[in-house]
């Protein structure tokens, strides 16, 4: 029975449960639905459902599989749980067989102990070209680069002057040298002849099969190279290059594919804090991130963020924000992405500037609700803020709010981050909440290494990505002084509600009041209510950061007040009604003078003007009702302006009846219309950004198995599809290749007739199937696509 044939057998006998963990931790096999077991069993074959697959398994877990395909390829069929136990240095046999139970589980391996384990599909193909970090077997090899295949033969009578050599093949002699390497005593021996050098070579290429060789001081090959490539234990690449045989790599290994099982997580400690730090540095971080998000926002209010024609934020617009927010560049990024991710932040398509409507929605927001505005966001949106000002590899440094920072994978990251987090906390404390006077630190080393050990096919991403995000998490409270929060533990629970409950407990009210100062500064005792800020900045400027903010009043900060539409008595009132002490002198002082002083020369707005030599004319046109639409009034008795455009104002002349002359020097036209927008009121749930996960939910999963029960009363061989027929005509295919046998291949020609020939397939990846034709002595590809049919020939092993 073929592979995915059986395969469908076990998924139809799975229960329920059973199947719905597999589709948990594999929603890709339902999506889109399937019709059958057939077709599940088929999907779950594919190399893009294993990659998928691969990514989400631990490190453990992937020294088992990559134990079973290693061992299955070698052995040509079912690798035993002995042999699996052996190949596994210093590995328990009860851990091995949970680990093979769970790579069971999740459809990634096949069989029971009873009958031994084969990968599942392309499995092999998945795992690249050098599973477990070992090279290719001795008779691949010899298939793939020409002339390994006759040094091989050539080899044989250098580690086994004993073999007879006689009408000896590639494939015999890559045989002997195989068992050669496989007998530890043989090895053994034939190692104690090697020159000075082989071994430390050979230890170099043991975990990374492919490596550069030296030269000897004439240029040729060293000595101790020379003897390796003699008896065939490096296969050369190229000149330069070389690769380690798979058997070789074994047997440096102790004739064993791994020499340990990584079994146990890489959580160590570098360094503790206190409670008490860590809270201090959470809640101040929370409050100056809150702060700065409102400081932004203010800021595109007044000026949007002007973005490059290529696409992001520029480094000089960047800096601007910078300076305005008093932050770094890279602080101010993070602020710019998170604001654009969770909508208060929005791109203007007719300008390309990032604007805000809805300073007021966030202001209007509770504090709690603000930071779980942010948190939610910053767990949902698919783009790494971190990688900003990185260098791409022509050169180019990514923007911000550029599409060169989109990562689909940072919240899969973000969730992996709170996963570590949480598992390192746990160190300290039987019930995980940590000890007051040790908490754990996270760094970046021991989170990049815990995350890996978890999905170690992820490595570089981790690597690249979780830094970033660590000091993320900081500045939103989810950790403290590099320790876990008890919000971050709520956050990574899911208990979010419960987080932002605890936030509001734990930050101070925003104070109503500030201190006014003789030398003519005001103290913020704390985090102002925005109302209070707002006036503060109409009217002076702020000097630092921080929850103690200095606002320093001067005659420009005053005029910036009346231009906004203040007086004097006003400006006093909001400060009398807002400072904890009587208003110094000197300040009350400043405010009126600078206000008596202050509109001697009144500038308006205008956008069109008429100017005239005749007092009649300008009367005639006050006059008219058409002109009082217009907004039409008398600047002097002889100039008339109006918002209007010149265009319009030309049309109602005309219309009574006069002939106007365009003038050369024109009013500058405003911009708008000079009316203030209206703020959008929306909803904290309005603001929220939401991610479409790449899952399932659970009624999707529940249709599945109903549809699966129903189709063919669960039959596992209902329904074979094209798509499952291309399958396991792959699979038979690469059945045939391990197994080294003759193959009659139906392919269809170009004129569509069914062509039939005996043939030895060699490899097959990326839609090409390489074969030999042993009638005509000559290798050819096939496109996968003209396979119509293949058989295998049993009992007829190709010679190679």
């Amino acid at each position: 029975m073929s592979a995915i044939r059986a395969l469908a057998e076990q998924l139809a006998h799975r229960s329920d449960d059973d199947l719905r963990r597999l589709l948990a931790v594999r929603p890709d096999l339902i999506l889109p639905a399937v019709p059958d077991f057939a077709a599940l069993a088929a999907r779950a074959s594919t190399r893009v459902s294993l990659q998928r697959a691969l990514d989400t398994v631990s490190r453990p877990q992937l020294q088992v599989l990559e134990a079973v395909t290693v061992l299955s390829e070698d052995d040509g069929g079912p690798v035993a749980r002995a042999r699996l136990v052996t190949a596994l240095t210093d590995a328990d046999p009860q851990t091995i067989d949970q680990i093979l139970a769970g790579l069971v589980e999740r459809a990634l391996v096949a069989g029971t102990p009873t009958s031994g384990f084969l990968p599942v599909g392309a499995l092999a193909d998945a795992l690249g070209p050098y599973p477990a970090g070992l090279g290719r077997p001795f008779r691949t090899l010899a298939r793939s680069i020409p002339r390994f295949g006759p040094a091989l033969i050539g080899a044989v009578g250098l580690v086994a002057p004993e073999a007879d050599t006689n009408d000896m093949t590639s494939a015999s002699a890559a045989h002997v040298v195989d068992v050669v390497t496989a007998d530890p005593t043989r090895w053994d021996s034939l190692m104690a002849g090697a020159p000075d050098g082989a071994a430390a070579l050979l230890a170099r290429l043991r975990d990374a099969p492919v490596g550069s060789t030296a030269t000897a001081g004439d240029g040729g090959v060293a000595p101790a190279v020379q003897w390796l490539l003699d008896r065939c234990l490096l296969a050369p690449l190229d000149a330069l290059h070389v690769e380690l045989p798979r058997g070789v790599g074994i047997a440096l290994r102790g004739h064993a594919v791994f020499t340990s099982l990584d079994v146990a997580p890489p959580v160590t400690v570098e360094r503790t804090t206190r409670t008490s730090l860590r809270d201090n540095a959470a809640f101040g971080a929370i409050a100056e991130t809150l702060r700065l998000m409102t400081a932004l926002l203010g800021s595109a209010a007044a000026t949007p963020v002007a973005t490059l024609r290529s696409g992001g934020v520029g480094v000089r617009e960047l800096r601007r924000v910078r300076d305005v927010l008093r932050t770094t560049e890279g602080e101010a990024a993070w602020l710019l992405e998170l604001g654009a991710a969770v909508g208060l932040l929005t791109l203007d398509p007719d300008d390309s500037r990032w604007k805000t409507s809805r300073l007021d929605a966030w202001e209007s927001l509770d504090r709690d609700a603000q930071w779980l505005l942010l948190v939610e966001g910053w767990l949902a949106v698919d783009r790494a803020p971190a990688l900003v000002g990185s260098k791409l590899p022509d050169g180019t440094a990514i923007n911000a709010l550029a599409a060169e920072a989109s990562r689909p994978d940072a919240p899969m990251v973000r969730q992996r981050l709170l996963t570590v987090a949480m598992e390192l906390a746990g160190l300290h404390g039987k019930d995980g909440a940590g000890s007051a006077d040790a908490l754990p630190v996270l760094t970046d080393r021991s989170v990049v290494s815990l995350a890996s050990w978890h999905q170690p096919r992820l490595q570089r991403r981790f690597a690249r990505l979780l830094p970033g995000m660590l000091t993320e998490a900081a500045s939103l409270g989810l950790t403290g002084g590099g320790a876990v929060t008890d919000a971050g533990r709520l956050v990574a629970a899911g208990l979010f509600e419960e987080a932002a409950l605890g936030i509001r407990e734990a930050l101070p009210a925003p104070v109503s009041h500030v201190v006014l100062q003789a030398d003519l500064t005001a103290v913020a005792p704390g985090y102002l209510q925005p109302e209070v800020a707002r006036g503060l900045l109409r009217m002076s400027l702020p000097e630092g950061q921080g929850p103690a903010t200095t606002y320093r009043f001067s005659a420009d900060s005053i005029r910036s007040a009346l231009d906004a539409g203040e007086d004097a008595p006003s400006i006093l009132a909001f400060l009398c009604t807002h400072s904890a002490t009587e208003i110094p002198q000197a300040l009350t002082y400043l405010v009126e003078d600078t206000a008596s002083r202050y509109g001697s020369l009144r500038i308006g707005r205008a956008g069109s003007y008429l100017r005239t030599e005749d007092d009649a004319v300008a009367a005639t046109v006050l006059a008219d009702p058409r002109a009082a639409v217009l907004g039409v009034v008398q600047v002097a008795p002889t100039v008339l302006v109006s918002p209007a455009s010149p265009q319009e104002l030309t049309a109602l002349l005309r219309d009574l009846g006069f002939s106007p002359a365009s003038d050369a020097v024109a009013v500058a036209r405003s911009a708008d219309s000079g009316q203030p927008i209206p703020p959008v009121r929306i909803t904290p749930e309005q603001l929220r950004s939401r991610l479409n996960p790449w899952s399932v939910a659970e009624e999707e999963i529940s249709a599945q198995l109903v549809a699966l029960r129903t189709s063919g009363q669960g039959s596992a061989d209902h329904g074979i599809g094209s798509d499952s027929e291309t399958l396991l005509g792959l699979e038979a295919l690469r059945a045939a290749i391990r197994s080294r046998s003759r193959i009659r291949l139906g392919t269809a020609d170009s004129e569509g007739n069914h062509v039939r020939q005996v043939l030895v397939p060699l490899s097959v990846s990326g839609g090409r199937l390489r074969v030999f034709d042993p009638e005509k002595q000559v290798e050819k590809v096939v496109s996968v696509h003209r396979v119509m049919d293949v058989e295998i020939l049993e009992g007829s092993p190709a010679d190679g």
